[in-house]
């Protein structure tokens, strides 16, 4: 192959169109600023507008903005009823510092394609929705592009509450990369927790250390969480994300209720600890209210009080026996000519595939992508461009497997 380094490089007319499509969407910035107050006219909203032009052009799919907060949306485009489902999100980070082209620019140079999105995922974006545009008979197919993926699941969650009773044969999502097939993630569990204890004097033995008795009571949990584990997966992840403890004061918590400022005498034992915990269930079974149970019977061992502060995510664990896409990996592996390698899907963070995977009855889902994973969210994001055309020509075989 020879070099490349503008779109004119690129020969091939249906190729060039790929790149030139990943160039448009990669320059339509649609991140969320840490400001969230400017969402409104910093998101997704021009790739959304974008994609829909696209699709009405160059496909007979009818097309849906659905309505989000914040003056967002997700797009889903319906072609006959849902027996597969093509999944992704139309958000990215923010650009990153120290990046070596503009991130907001889709810059070509020695056979990449550079560029915030490039790798996660607007490269997927672009290829399924070609491979879609190729594949003019398919039917009985929805391309769902939603937003806010990277923060709070805004998009997913509002496609979840309104679609989950349609009951698709399979869900594809193009949020994968180096051209690995992905079958599955770890759930995501996260909640603030405050242990009360009883304040006292350290020399004369009184009181009862909230710190103290309450770092047990983490430990334990922590052999508890990784009890649970998966034979593919591995076992659960634990992680003590953020600390606070000492003495309560009254002005101790904050307007939304958390604990802000302690006393931090050395001559008062401490009464409070407040903590938040990441946890990444490898099984369906480690469940919140599992984890609660287990905290309120251990505090009460140790004489401590026990306060649920905020429940801030509840989402389960997603895993397809590999058994049930061999069909499309090998079909796959014909049609880019190389071996596809399975992804450990033990090893990655939560995908909200899964939410729609448990809503609509957990049908066989897998991720397929060709992004550089190691440069997602980096400065130096990119995709090879041979791997960009071989994610399109993956799914392109799988749709016509389906004609």
């Amino acid at each position: 192959m020879m070099m490349i380094n503008k779109l004119s490089d690129i020969k091939d007319p249906i190729d060039q169109d790929l790149a030139s499509l990943l160039i448009d969407l990669i320059e339509l910035p649609s991140f969320i600023p840490d400001d969230r107050s400017k969402s409104k006219n910093q998101n997704e909203n021009k790739v959304v507008d974008y994609l829909e032009k696209r699709i009405k052009k160059n496909t007979g799919f009818s097309v849906e903005k659905q309505r989000l907060n914040y003056g967002r949306y997700n797009l889903i485009a319906k072609k006959g009823k849902p027996d597969i489902v093509f999944l992704g999100h139309t958000d990215t980070v923010a650009p990153s510092e120290n990046s070596p082209f503009n991130q907001l620019k889709g810059v070509i140079n020695q056979n990449k394609i550079w560029g915030r999105g490039s790798a996660d995922m607007k490269s997927g974006i672009a290829a399924m929705l070609q491979a879609v545009e190729l594949a003019k008979d398919v039917d009985n197919i929805w391309l769902i592009f939603y937003a806010d993926e990277e923060y709070d699941f805004l998009g997913m969650k509002s496609l979840v509450e309104k679609y989950s009773y349609i009951k698709p044969k399979l869900i594809v999502s193009s949020d994968g990369s180096d051209l690995q097939f992905g079958h599955g993630c770890r759930g995501l569990i996260e909640f603030r927790v405050r242990f009360l204890g009883i304040s006292g004097h350290p020399a004369r033995g009184t009181g009862n250390s909230a710190i103290q008795n309450g770092m047990i009571c983490l430990n334990k949990l922590e052999k508890f969480v990784k009890k649970h584990k998966h034979p593919v997966m591995g076992e659960s992840s634990f992680n003590i994300a953020y600390v606070l403890g000492g003495a309560s004061r009254p002005d101790s918590k904050d307007k939304d209720g958390h604990l802000s400022v302690v006393g931090q005498a050395g001559n008062v034992v401490s009464d409070v600890l407040e903590f938040v915990l990441d946890i990444r269930p490898a099984t369906p079974d480690l469940t919140p209210d599992k984890i609660f149970n287990f905290l309120s019977e251990e505090t009460k061992k140790l004489a401590l009080g026990f306060e649920i502060v905020e429940k801030t995510h509840n989402y389960g664990a997603w895993y397809t026996d590999i058994k049930e896409l061999k069909q499309y990996q090998k079909n796959g592996e014909s049609a880019i000519s190389q071996k596809i390698v399975i992804d450990n899907p033990g090893k990655g963070g939560y995908i909200d595939l899964q939410m729609l995977w448990d809503k609509v009855g957990r049908p066989p889902a897998f991720m397929f992508g060709g992004g550089k994973g190691t440069t997602a969210h980096a400065p130096d994001e990119h995709i090879e461009i041979p791997d960009l055309l071989k994610t399109r020509d993956f799914f392109l075989s799988f749709l016509e497997s389906f004609l």
